[in-house]
């Protein structure tokens, strides 16, 4: 009996000393989103997307913080990014945010996004690896856009949706969530949308069917998106990042890359612009941040 006493009193110092020792930790909040494959937050992929992984990359090298993701839509990131001991992993850096956040190298690039249409109506749009042009789409009344406000693209998008705003073929929509869902496509809701070319991907290999979304790239987005590690722009920011900046190396963005190869399909089009720009650090005009 007084053996088990002592195995029990030593298993609760040893408990209570990790407790101890994990409440004395300071806290780093990382921001996530549910946006396949970017962040992969429930099913058979859970945690094995693009942004998902280099988050936990981050979090196995820096033991010496507590790590809590905070699952983000667009109006909440918007206002956490504001906050101190707040990070995120895998994002773009949004307009003005340079007064209140603090930026790594990059660290990837975003594909170029487009938009989605169900492959039934190609006939209404152009032949599939064909770039469209957005400003000529918008002049067909009877082909309704969907937009998330939220969401940021190249300034001449913007433009041209400011300009079409009261023409009655563009949705706005003030939704929480980074994307539409595909299921507006089908039911006809939306005839095109916004989106990356994976999202259709990831989906027919979730559901293990074939691809029923045809994916453009249009015109008026024909640049790559500077993605960054960023943190709080506090003391406690500018420690947490200059750790990062270690962790950082080629080789760990080596293997970023292959994540978005997977989910993105090899092209070496980007390839050779990630390497570039990403592992080379070398400036390029078509890599951008948006906004400009």
């Amino acid at each position: 009996m007084r053996c088990f006493a002592i195995i029990y009193l030593l298993l609760y110092s040893v408990l209570f000393s990790e407790y101890i020792h994990a409440i004395e930790k300071p806290t780093i909040r990382w921001l996530t989103w549910q946006q396949a494959p970017n962040f992969i937050i429930e099913g058979k992929f859970k945690g094995q997307g693009i942004g998902g992984t280099l988050t936990k990359k981050l979090q196995d090298n820096l033991p010496q913080y507590n790590h809590i993701n905070v699952l983000s839509n667009t109006r909440r990131y918007q206002s956490l990014i504001k906050e101190k001991n707040v990070c995120v992993a895998w994002a773009w850096i949004v307009p003005g945010s340079e007064k209140y956040r603090i930026h790594s190298r990059a660290v990837s690039l975003a594909p170029r996004s487009g938009i989605q249409i169900l492959k039934t109506k190609q006939h209404l749009f152009g032949k599939p690896g064909e770039t469209l042009s957005l400003k000529n789409l918008l002049t067909n009344l009877d082909l309704k856009l969907g937009y998330l406000e939220e969401m940021t693209y190249s300034k001449r998008v913007h433009e041209l949706l400011e300009e079409n705003r009261n023409k009655g073929n563009i949705h706005f929509s003030s939704r929480n969530e980074v994307e539409f869902n595909l299921s507006m496509l089908d039911r006809e809701h939306l005839d095109y949308f916004f989106s990356f070319s994976a999202q259709a991907i990831f989906d027919a290999e979730l559901k293990g069917i074939n691809n029923k979304y045809q994916f453009y790239n249009i015109e008026e987005m024909d640049l790559y998106t500077s993605m960054h590690t960023h943190c709080s722009k506090t003391p406690f920011g500018e420690q947490v990042m200059s750790e990062v900046e270690k962790i950082l190396t080629n080789d760990t963005l080596m293997e970023h890359l292959s994540v978005i190869e997977r989910w993105h399909g090899e092209n070496k089009a980007y390839r050779d612009i990630f390497m570039k720009y990403v592992i080379n650090r070398e400036v390029t005009a078509i890599v951008t941040n948006p906004g400009q």
